[in-house]
């Protein structure tokens, strides 16, 4: 397990649990294992022992973060004498395929809205701005998916100005999984929510073509990690239940269709292939480089529990 930086305070799962405060006591009581069932990602691994030991201390320090941002903002805005308009608190989710940054942005979402109202925190995800595969193919860095140069970086930073400024009818391009590819002319909207957040594994990055970072939005930034080895057995793991969901629908139209109709074995063949080559490659030189531009790191260990959490001390 990787050491926290100098810059991180580390705190074992106990001692963070013991970092509760009675500041959003609800945020726990709406959650059942009913609810956990659906919130959790595909393939994902959550417990109640997880909302009440680390997710609710996590939700407490960012409602303190949310507080700071709304004072810090009215006095700001006091001194230039500008009118105070709604911009909302923005919380950044980075972190690598397969190691449950869905499921993180989820719970957050829900336990938020129990503070803030359902309509008033909002949750997208970078996927969207993913270039098309037809435009992938056209500049021929259909192998490069997941990448970079495969975002339209450009239209994000243009997107999280638009949250920034508190514009009302923000709309989010889709992505879908089934067909692994962007929607087109589909979009989630939202009318100016209170909290947002936004997850991928790119919102940490640089972008080549611009000095500001996708980052520089973020208001709290949170890195869900673990070792190398572990990501690699939760994506072939997740894998391989795609392969199963995708066969017993019987769904012709699924990304994962074509592989369904070669020997397991080799179609395990291929997603290790794919693993080394783009994912292991992707997380090693563009990802993994981010966690320490976090201000939150969740490190998990086996069976995708959080182990220890590390706070950013400057």
């Amino acid at each position: 397990m990787a050491n926290a930086p100098i810059n991180f305070a580390e705190y074992a799962r106990a001692d963070w649990q013991a970092l509760t405060t009675p500041v959003a006591e609800r945020t726990t009581e709406l959650v059942t294992p009913h609810v956990l069932q659906n919130i959790k990602a595909f393939n994902d691994e959550v417990s109640m022992a997880d909302v009440f030991e680390v997710y609710k201390p996590l939700v407490d320090y960012l409602l303190l973060r949310k507080a700071q941002y709304d004072r810090n903002r009215t006095e700001r805005l006091t001194f230039l004498n500008h009118v105070k308009t709604p911009a909302p608190f923005v919380i950044g989710i980075a972190g690598p395929v397969a190691v449950g940054k869905s499921t993180t942005a989820r719970l957050l979402q829900f336990m938020l809205q129990a503070e803030f109202g359902e309509e008033q925190v909002a949750l997208t995800t970078t996927d969207g701005f993913l270039l098309s595969n037809a435009e992938l193919q056209a500049r021929g860095i259909m192998q490069r998916k997941g990448f970079p140069e495969s975002y339209d970086m450009r239209g994000m930073l243009d997107f999280m100005d638009t949250v920034k400024d508190g514009t009302t009818d923000i709309r989010s391009p889709k992505y879908s999984h089934d067909i692994s590819d962007v929607v087109a002319d589909e979009f989630d909207v939202f009318e100016r929510p209170e909290i947002f957040i936004i997850e991928g594994i790119n919102t940490l990055q640089a972008t080549v073509d611009s000095p500001v970072y996708l980052s520089d939005f973020f208001d709290v930034s949170i890195y869900v990690d673990a070792d190398t080895k572990l990501i690699e057995e939760w994506y072939l793991e997740r894998f391989r239940a795609l392969l199963r969901q995708t066969k017993q629908k019987n769904d012709t139209t699924n990304f994962f269709w074509s592989w369904t109709q070669v020997p397991i074995t080799e179609a395990e063949s291929m997603a290790h292939d794919v693993w080394q080559t783009v994912n292991l490659v992707n997380l090693e030189e563009y990802i993994l480089p981010t966690r320490e531009r976090a201000d939150i790191v969740l490190h998990k260990a086996k069976h995708h529990e959080i182990s220890d959490v590390w706070l950013r001390k400057f």
